[in-house]
């Protein structure tokens, strides 16, 4: 029993190796801490898909309001209550949906006792998840030579054949140990009960 677990796990390695690989940005999460005289941070750069935290840490209530297409009326309004360590009261939060928000600068208001207290500006990027490459005339070579663009597309296609082909080499020769050795214990186990 302990060789087929072995083998179990070699197959999920094996597995998990041969799965392809894709990154992205996650959704994170920015947050302000709105004191007594000052939001801290009061300007953030942050990317679409990001959670915008406020967190109102004085004993009165503060409304956050946006307006997302600039026409005069506030199209996110949430009211921070009074500080409560036990509940979430006391907290706005602002998702950047992809689709909702276009990159751009946007100002949001905060105010106090229905009087306008401050103003946090927020630079909403683009999440793009564009490969970086080098630029598109070449790049210089230490000792001043130049490689053309054209020469490093080539080897960074040939370097991804090369790489992909060791990983399906890789990926045939453990199944064909797992199967060889998966058939070899069922022979062992049919020779044991038959004696």
């Amino acid at each position: 029993m302990n060789q087929l677990r072995k083998r179990l796990a070699f197959a999920i390695v094996a597995v998990l190796l041969l799965a392809p690989v894709a990154s992205a940005h996650g959704a994170n999460s920015f947050s302000f801490i709105m004191r007594n005289s000052s939001v801290d941070p009061d300007e953030a750069g942050v990317q679409q898909n990001d959670t915008l935290v406020f967190y109102n840490v004085v004993n009165h209530n503060r409304t956050l309001t946006l307006d997302n297409n600039s026409d005069g009326v506030a199209d996110w309004v949430c009211e921070a209550g009074p500080s409560d360590s036990m509940s979430t009261d006391d907290e706005c939060y602002l998702w950047l949906d992809p689709e909702v928000w276009d990159p751009r600068l946007i100002e949001i208001q905060i105010s106090q006792n229905d009087t306008h207290w401050m103003t946090v500006l927020v630079e909403v990027l683009s999440d793009n998840h564009t490969e970086t490459g080098p630029p598109d005339g070449g790049f210089v070579l230490p000792g001043g030579g130049q490689e053309p663009a054209d020469s490093a597309d080539e080897e960074t296609d040939m370097q991804s054949v090369l790489l992909s082909g060791a990983i399906l080499a890789f990926g045939a020769a453990a199944c064909l140990w797992i199967l060889k050795n998966v058939n070899g214990t069922k022979e062992s186990i049919e020779r044991g009960e038959e004696e």
